[in-house]
């Protein structure tokens, strides 16, 4: 008896097409992060045989959910990172709550002058001196989204890129005192600019999930207008409407 129980007789499912639902499920559910157990493990985890086994990871390789690589396993591919949009969170505590490991290839810490386009969002003077904070994430070896944020002067913050290593969030509240009790945002599709295509390592004007975000501290003093650019495919957004 495995530890999934499938349901036998006439009118059910094939016994691989049970097999090939529950572990997409697992996949989509954050359960098998980079791969899936091995045959033999799933042979005991639903008490059926190799062969019902290799038909279902068959057909996940077929829609293009998984990739055999030879003497390394099976592997999942192109795994959308799913993001509740219903409570404020930082991006790294996203990723640690689904348990989805990243590492950042790319940070720079620059000061710039504001143009227009900041100035407004940070509701300063155009000119005025700014941070510009840009970090580059990788999952599963590839990059999957590029973060640009642009902070104000009067936060003093340490121009040592190291420290962003971390979570943005955290260092502010641990070392300035700031925390982020709200923010607003707004997603679109956006196309692949010279830098995004650069980062992600896309075309230039493909598609590409585009979010803002403007957000305030417990004063309701600005600190920060973002923007983040998510690799087609690889990211998608959640939500809870109730009445």
């Amino acid at each position: 008896m495995g530890k999934y129980s499938l349901k036998y007789g006439k009118g059910q499912n094939p016994l691989y097409a049970q097999v090939k639902e529950i572990i997409l499920k697992n996949i989509k559910d954050g359960i098998y992060i980079e791969k899936i157990p091995t045959e033999r493990e799933l042979e005991e985890l639903f008490g059926v045989s190799r062969m019902t086994i290799r038909l279902a990871v068959d057909e996940l390789v077929k829609e293009g959910y998984l990739l055999r690589e030879r003497a390394k396993g099976t592997r999942i591919l192109n795994r959308k990172i799913s993001e509740n949009i219903n409570s404020l969170r930082n991006f790294s505590s996203e990723m640690k709550s689904k348990n989805i490991e990243y590492e950042i290839h790319k940070i720079e810490m620059t000061i710039i002058k504001a143009d227009s386009t900041i100035a407004e969002a940070l509701e300063i003077e155009e000119n005025t001196n700014v941070y510009s904070l840009t970090r580059v994430y990788y999952t599963e070896g590839e990059p999957f989204c590029l973060i640009i944020s642009y902070l104000p002067s009067e936060l003093n913050l340490s121009v040592d890129e190291s420290v962003y290593k971390k979570s943005l969030y955290d260092y502010l509240e641990r070392e300035k005192g700031v925390i982020v009790t709200k923010s607003y945002e707004d997603i679109e599709v956006g196309f692949a600019d010279d830098l995004v295509s650069k980062e992600l390592k896309i075309n230039i004007e493909d598609a590409v999930l585009f979010r803002t975000r403007k957000s305030f501290d417990q004063d309701n003093h600005h600190v920060e207008y973002t923007l983040s650019y998510y690799k087609p495919g690889k990211y998608k957004y959640s939500l809870v409407l109730t009445k």
